[in-house]
């Protein structure tokens, strides 16, 4: 579909993107807690349960990709995943949140997985095929970028909200005192009612975007499991081999990496290196990330209607890298604006958001653009490959980043738990860990989109060759003109 889609439209499709942003900020804030401190499993346990979730969700997203490209039903490639996801994402949730009470320590592991599992699955039924709709609800090159932003701008909303309203719903301090979030129905309750709402939302989503739905190509009749197979390894390897998708896969990835190492180790930044423990103010820190976010959408959106996709994730990659290597020299005991300072925190972690948010919005609209240069070399479309792919490099950085943080923490700077003070030394490796090696992967991420091709004149050439049906020798040579003349 070409031109430009009406907002209420691409709002619709976006909501699917707050019941993503829940499970992530519930699973965040919650799961440990809840079944270390309330339901006393062990923290080694909820580790392994945690890591090996994950590694199935890695494994899976690649493979409901391929799958959803091929299928054929009265609800199209995508739609019937997502609704499949969506009906299955609220028991899910609630499950996870609602263990049977009395389970032994082995028995509520096991819950734990299979829960884990339940919820993981889903939601990548769910995610991977709308990821996947998003590139193809437009041809526009524009119109792509602003899909992508007004989802990300919901994601964020979604976020926020989860984060603040989950705690005063859900567990509002008790007039008799006591830590509200020992109440073990709150969590019930809270699994329910979000599960519903995740539920609802995606459906929304789903059916609100019926008029998109198209048929995969099917499978050949009497094909072979280890044919089939064989096909999916192939067009695995050749999504990879696809230079365009490697740049935009391994900046991402090396971005998400740098992030989650950032966030996994904010509350130890604040609480040793600039001594802010007070919960307002750390609540403060967070939403001033996530303000100057959501104020970033609405300005990066104007922008890239006249800045090249990747020259905007340039900025915006090395930019967040800047902003976040000053923290180490500009805040903390000794630094200019000195310890305990909050405002000057506010102004950077705003900033952080601010240019970050590009990040959220650009790569995704590039992968459809990926997709059309993919699609003139192979005559299919493959959406769902690509998606799953990019969604599986997002979780093995997420993974590799807490796995990689908590080794730092320990072996080189020596933080020593459940310990108030800190040495001067650990302190201020705190430090490094939390701003300067964030700011280097993010600069290193940046160097790759250097060497993107993909811009607007390309892709339109590229559209216009599949519009046109050309074969694959005639298009590379019209590409190859249209280059040195766009060059010339």
């Amino acid at each position: 579909m070409h031109g430009s889609l009406s907002f209420p439209l691409k709002a619709v499709y976006g909501a699917g993107q707050i019941a993503s942003a829940m499970k992530t900020v519930l699973f965040g804030l919650f799961s440990l807690y809840f079944y270390t401190t309330v339901l006393g499993l062990s923290g080694t346990l909820v580790g392994i349960a945690s890591a090996v979730g994950l590694v199935w969700d890695a494994v899976i997203d690649p493979v409901i990709g391929a799958i959803s490209d091929r299928t054929r039903s009265p609800l199209g490639r995508r739609h019937l995943f997502m609704l499949a996801g969506s009906l299955g994402m609220g028991p899910s949730l609630w499950m996870f949140f609602a263990p049977p009470a009395g389970l032994s320590s082995a028995a509520l592991f096991a819950w734990l997985l299979g829960a884990n599992f339940l919820v993981r699955t889903t939601m990548s039924i769910f995610c991977i095929p709308y990821y996947a709709l998003g590139s193809e609800m437009s041809q526009d090159y524009d119109e792509r970028t602003s899909i992508t932003g007004i989802r990300g701008a919901l994601g964020l909303f979604g976020t926020m909200a989860t984060a603040v309203l989950s705690f005063v719903l859900f567990f509002p301090s008790a007039s008799q005192g006591g830590d509200p979030k020992l109440n073990v129905e709150g969590y019930r309750v809270m699994g329910a009612a979000c599960g519903a709402v995740m539920t609802l939302l995606s459906l929304a989503a789903t059916l609100g975007t019926l008029t998109f739905r198209q048929a995969g190509p099917g499978e050949a009749p009497g094909l072979r499991v280890r044919q089939r197979l064989a096909d999916f390894w192939r067009g695995l390897g050749s999504a990879l081999r696809n230079g365009s998708f490697r740049i935009v896969l391994g900046c991402y990835s090396l971005f998400f990496l740098g992030v989650v190492v950032n966030g996994t180790l904010a509350v130890h930044f604040l609480t040793y290196y600039v001594r802010i423990t007070e919960s307002r103010q750390v609540s403060a820190f967070q939403l001033a990330f996530y303000a100057g976010a959501l104020a970033g959408v609405a300005v990066w959106l104007r922008v890239s209607r006249s800045v090249e996709k990747h020259r905007l994730l340039f900025t915006g990659t090395l930019s967040t890298a800047a902003v976040m290597g000053c923290a180490f020299f500009l805040v903390g005991e000794g630094r200019p604006f000195g310890a305990g300072n909050l405002p000057p925190l506010l102004v950077g972690h705003g900033l952080a958001g601010f240019f970050a948010s590009i990040i959220w919005m650009i790569p995704t609209s590039m992968l459809a653009d990926v997709v059309d240069e993919d699609a003139l070399s192979t005559g299919g479309r493959r959406e769902g490959t690509f998606f799953g792919l990019f969604h599986f490099g997002e979780q093995i950085a997420a993974g590799l980043a807490i796995l990689v943080t908590g080794l730092l923490v320990d072996r080189f700077a020596g933080l020593v738990p459940g310990e108030a003070g800190q040495s001067a030394e650990t302190v201020r490796r705190i430090g490094m860990l939390y701003s300067l090696l964030p700011a280097g992967l993010l600069a290193v991420a940046s160097l790759p989109v250097l060497g993107y091709s993909l811009d607007r004149h390309r892709v339109r050439s590229i559209q216009d060759l599949l519009a046109s049906g050309a074969d694959s020798a005639e298009t590379e040579a019209d590409l190859r003109r249209g280059k040195k003349a766009a060059a010339g």
